[in-house]
């Protein structure tokens, strides 16, 4: 429409002033330096258009070649940047496909186009490091820095979490504790030294990790809980491991109210404490922990601990028959318990009533000590035996 209005008007313009030439056509006369020059009206116009015409073909083409080299120029850089788009596109995809070859190819292709690359050769190295190229993917990290070393947390994170799926678990560390020094607002360093050191078994240091770590809010509440749960079972192992009942006391003393609680902390600190002698005081734990929660681990437990009071614990265990009469655990603890106290004929029918309800090796095992407790060696000898046999089959499924 805008076009059609734009000719429409010219042909107007062109009639109007062909209808007044065609009328009074007229003349011009010039006189220049002596010379005179006399043409028609329509003559002097249409030389005086092309004249127009000519200057401004001119001076458009020499101020088209003064910016022809600032045109190139921007063409090329506006190029250079396409063809790192499409290279980015296209290595994402390699990635997301698992072709990590062509992936790095395409990265490296958009690194030499880009005009930060640094960022490029962070997934350069991912991809390396995908193929097992541990060489050449810290290749790609010295190059991200050396483009730009003021990205050093997301250089030193990446290659910290390369070198944590490597299982370079002390390299991974150093790397993190360097940015950790020199950078410690990065809450991202601080859940992978969390990692590193939960890698190691460093329980310590990864109880310190939490008590920071929940002030920054990096989990949840459960998820904290959780975490301590296992760094305390870790710690408590560990000081079952170096035979130091002191060490592992004192660990239990500084575990919180609220995880004591936990029946599987509970269940390790007294695993870990038969290794000692004189065990007296976790009888009453697993006592008050079995009659707030019934858990079939801790009563096998309390069959195994020497209470301070022996006809005191077999009532309390006996007291837990009227409610969990054929609970084939229970029955073997209370068996334990009648050995240790010499009450052959009751522990006799307790280990009987067990294996009657299911066939277990400990049973077995149970009925083995208390025939060579009475000089039976002959059948203690026959129920081991069984007792292996089990174990075996057990084994084998």
């Amino acid at each position: 429409m805008k076009y059609l209005l734009i000719i429409l008007l010219t042909l107007f313009i062109a009639t109007t002033i062909g209808s007044i030439v065609i009328k009074d056509t007229g003349y011009v006369l010039l006189s220049i330096s002596g010379w005179k020059i006399e043409t028609s009206v329509v003559l002097f116009f249409i030389i005086l258009f092309i004249i127009f015409l000519l200057l401004y073909f001119l001076i458009r083409s020499l101020v088209r070649a003064w910016q022809l080299p600032e045109q190139i120029r921007t063409w090329k850089v506006n190029k250079k940047q396409y063809l790192s788009e499409k290279n980015i596109i296209d290595g994402l995809i390699n990635m997301s496909e698992g072709e990590w070859g062509k992936a790095e190819k395409n990265f490296c292709k958009a690194a030499s186009n880009s005009k930060s690359p640094y960022i490029i050769y962070l997934f350069a190295a991912r991809a390396a490091h995908a193929m097992n190229s541990l060489d050449k993917s810290n290749e790609y990290l010295r190059f991200a820095y050396n483009h730009e070393p003021n990205a050093g947390p997301a250089i030193g994170l990446t290659q910290a979490e390369l070198q944590l799926n490597q299982k370079q678990i002390v390299q991974a560390l150093a790397t993190l504790n360097n940015l950790q020094e020199k950078w410690p607002e990065h809450l991202l360093t601080k859940k992978m030294l969390l990692e590193a050191y939960t890698a190691l078994n460093d329980w310590q240091e990864v109880l310190e990790l939490l008590r920071s770590i929940e002030k920054e809010k990096l989990y949840t509440h459960d998820e904290i809980e959780i975490k301590k749960h296992n760094a305390y079972v870790g710690l408590l192992k560990d000081a079952g491991i170096s035979d130091d009942r002191k060490k592992l006391d004192n660990i239990w003393e500084e575990i919180p109210r609220k995880l004591k609680y936990h029946h599987h902390l509970i269940e390790v600190y007294v695993r870990e404490k038969l290794k000692f002698k004189d065990i007296s005081d976790s009888e009453v734990i697993l006592k008050n922990a079995i009659k707030k929660k019934w858990d079939r681990k801790l009563v096998r437990l309390y069959g195994l601990v020497i209470g301070i009071d022996p006809d005191k614990q077999l009532a309390t265990a006996e007291s837990w028959l009227n409610q969990y009469p054929d609970d084939p655990i229970l029955l073997l603890s209370l068996g334990r318990i009648c050995v240790r106290n010499s009450l052959w004929s009751k522990a006799k029918t307790y280990l009987q009533k067990s294996l009657d309800i299911r066939e277990n090796s400990d049973t077995l095992f149970e009925f083995a000590n208390l025939y060579q407790k009475q000089g039976d060696y002959k059948q203690a000898t026959v129920y081991y035996e069984k007792g292996l046999r089990l174990d075996k089959v057990r084994k084998r499924i």
